[in-house]
């Protein structure tokens, strides 16, 4: 997916706009509000989609913790909140895909 559009308003009330565009499909458009910034151990926002007509009007939200784990941080990632099981299926697999991403790219 290629990125773009990103805006992001990184404090404590802030928002944040992210459009993901796949090359042969419609965009999807994210936007949120930061709820908690406690650098570097925590980031709480909430999620909301814009364009799938599945999840709209569900607000979810996202925490990311890091915790050193000697010279590695562990990324610790929890999406809450989904209207339906399925919707927590999807974003389960996109979660994953990006932390597998990130930890190839190190």
């Amino acid at each position: 997916m290629a990125i773009p559009l990103a805006e992001v308003d990184l404090r404590v009330g802030g928002e944040f706009k992210i459009r993901m565009q796949a090359e042969d499909g419609p965009p999807h458009t994210v936007t949120g509000v930061y709820r908690e910034i406690d650098p570097p151990r925590r980031l709480v926002y909430s999620w909301s989609w814009v364009e799938n007509e599945a999840h709209a009007g569900a607000e979810t939200q996202v925490t990311v913790e890091f915790e050193e784990r000697g010279d590695a941080t562990e990324v610790i990632l929890t999406h809450e909140g989904f209207p339906t099981e399925e919707a927590r299926d999807s974003h389960n697999q996109g979660w994953v895909g990006i932390l597998e991403r990130m930890a190839g790219a190190v």
